[in-house]
């Protein structure tokens, strides 16, 4: 059998935690480097068709978009793991509050 020593949970847990940490600042450096290609390339002097700069602020704005959406879906996933607990705490709350011996057919006499 595999036995797993307490100190080996904790460590793969700090490795999680500096893995998630690590791919937030990724997250961070690149939506903020696209920010800066955005802003400081705007105002140039487009060449019409064809123009290398519009390319690149075209595609760093569909960059900032999957960026944006990847964020809400984490979000959406963190909010359902909110939601669905606490649905299933009131429908158990509820069911204990309206449910009685007579309801669930319990005879008392002996």
């Amino acid at each position: 059998m595999l036995k797993v020593k307490k100190n080996d949970v904790c460590s793969n847990q700090v490795w999680a935690r500096r893995l998630a940490l690590l791919i937030l600042v990724c997250f961070f450096i690149v939506f903020l480097t696209t920010k800066i290609v955005i802003v400081t390339n705007i105002n140039h002097d487009c060449i019409g068709d064809g123009c290398p700069i519009c390319k690149l602020i075209h595609s760093a704005k569909t960059l900032i978009k999957q960026f944006s959406k990847i964020l809400v879906s984490i979000s959406g996933m963190g909010a359902a793991l909110l939601v669905i607990p606490m649905a299933m705490l009131i429908i158990e709350f509820l069911c204990i509050f309206f449910s009685s011996p007579i309801t669930a057919k319990v005879r008392l006499d002996n």
